[in-house]
C-alpha cells in the first residue's frame, strides 16, 4: 500500500475519533470552568473561560462536609468492588469447574435475573435492610454488590476461555484443597477479569444515587452524589460549588482507569467472546 492511500485511510480513522474525543471532553471542560466561577457568573454565561472563584468554591464544599462525603464514597465503592469480585469469582469458579445437577438451571437463572431492572427490587431490599436495622449505614450499599448477576456472568465467560482445567486437576492431584486452588491458581489466571469487574463496580457504586438517597438520611453518612445535591438553599443552587465538587469527584475514577486501563481493555475483549 503506497503512502497516499495509507494516509487517506488513516485520515478517515483519526478524524471521527478526534471528533468523538472533543465532544466527550467538552462537558468535562465546562464542569471545570464552572468550578472557577460564582453562580451569578455562570448564569451570565461566563463559563467559556476560567474564573477566579476556585478557592472560594472549594472552601464552600469543604465547609459543607464534602470531605466526609468523599471518604464515605471511597471506602463504600472500594469494599463494594472487593466483595463483588470475590463472590462473583467464587460463583463463576463453581459453575466453570464443577459439573453438578442444576448447573444449567443456575446459569440460566443468572442470565434471566440480569433482565430484571434493579429498581424493581429496591423497595423489598429497603424493607429488608430496615428490618435488619441497617438503615443509615453504608452496609446495605456494599452488600447489594455481593449478589451481582452481571459479575458472575462476566466471570464465567472469562473463566471458560482462560482457566485451564488441567491446572485444576494437577493441583487436586498434588493435594491442594479447593479454596487454595481457587486463590493460588484461579485468581492469577483471571487477573484482567478481576481488574475489569472491580473498576466497573467501583464506578457504579461511586455514581450510585438512587439507593443511598433511599436508605440514608443522616448527613454524616451521605456519599458524593447525595452530598452534591445538598449544595443548595431553599431558593438557589450553588452551581460553582457543585462544579468544584464534581471536578474533585472525578479524580479517583480517572486514576483507577489510568492505572488499570490495560486490564480493563483486555478483560472486556477476552470476556466478550465465548469459544
Amino acid at each position: 500500500m503506497n503512502k497516499p492511500v495509507r494516509f487517506i485511510k488513516k485520515f478517515f480513522y483519526v478524524i471521527p475519533l478526534a471528533i468523538v474525543s472533543i465532544i466527550s471532553v467538552i462537558p468535562f471542560y465546562f464542569i471545570i470552568s464552572m468550578a472557577t466561577h460564582s453562580t451569578n457568573e455562570i448564569y451570565k454565561g461566563e463559563i467559556y473561560t476560567f474564573g477566579s472563584k476556585l478557592v472560594e468554591n472549594i472552601s464552600t464544599i469543604v465547609q459543607g462536609g464534602f470531605l466526609q462525603y468523599y471518604w464515605n464514597s471511597i471506602y463504600t465503592a472500594l469494599f463494594s468492588g472487593i466483595l463483588c469480585v470475590f463472590i462473583s469469582a467464587l460463583a463463576a469458579y463453581a459453575l466453570t469447574v464443577y459439573h453438578f445437577k442444576g448447573r444449567s438451571f443456575c446459569s440460566s437463572f443468572i442470565v434471566a435475573s440480569m433482565m430484571i431492572p434493579s429498581q424493581i427490587s429496591l423497595i423489598g431490599y429497603s424493607i429488608e435492610m430496615k428490618n435488619m436495622g441497617l438503615v443509615n449505614s453504608h452496609i446495605p450499599l456494599i452488600l447489594i454488590w455481593g449478589a451481582s448477576a452481571y459479575g458472575v456472568f462476566f466471570m464465567v465467560q472469562y473463566m471458560q476461555n482462560s482457566l485451564p482445567k488441567e491446572l485444576i486437576e494437577s493441583a487436586r492431584i498434588d493435594g491442594s484443597n479447593e479454596f487454595r486452588t481457587f486463590i493460588s491458581i484461579g485468581i492469577p489466571m483471571i487477573k484482567p477479569a478481576v481488574g475489569t469487574l472491580f473498576m466497573l463496580v467501583f464506578l457504579w457504586s461511586w455514581n450510585n444515587f438512587l439507593m443511598p438517597s433511599t436508605l440514608i438520611t443522616k448527613s454524616s453518612k451521605f456519599t458524593i452524589p447525595i452530598g452534591i445535591q445538598t449544595l443548595a438553599t431553599a431558593y438557589t443552587q450553588d452551581w460553582g460549588a457543585r462544579g468544584a465538587a464534581l471536578t474533585i469527584a472525578v479524580v479517583p475514577i480517572l486514576i483507577i482507569f489510568a492505572i488499570g486501563s490495560k486490564y480493563f481493555i483486555k478483560g472486556l475483549s477476552a470476556g466478550a467472546v465465548k469459544g
